[in-house]
């Protein structure tokens, strides 16, 4: 449950039959990669329109593309590491200190 807060899944329970994804995650996923690539493609269209270029347009759609991609595999991909130390010991060399004196 840990990780699912940190995912933000917290206090949501997978409908019966599914691996753990539901028809509205998919549809937040498409549309967090339209969006993404939509919004930055405009602004890009809209600083061709105002330079007179050609390319910012590109720069855009590759830009919002690589945003929405990389919000996609942080909000429902990226698991955190485990810290280092199990749970019940010292997370560092400071709790170490507060341990042995």
């Amino acid at each position: 449950m840990a990780q699912d807060s940190l995912r933000g899944d917290a206090g949501r329970t997978p409908p019966k039959g599914s691996a753990d994804q539901s028809p509205s995650e998919a549809w937040t996923v498409l549309s967090h990669l339209i969006t993404g690539i939509l919004v930055f493609g405009l602004a890009g269209w809209g600083i061709d329109t105002l330079l007179s270029t050609r390319w910012f347009l590109l720069v855009g759609l590759l830009l919002g593309g690589a945003a929405s991609f990389s919000l996609i595999y942080i909000r429902y991909l990226y698991i955190p590491p485990e810290p280092l130390g199990g749970p019940g010991e010292p997370a560092g060399p400071e709790d170490r200190k507060e341990q042995h004196g």
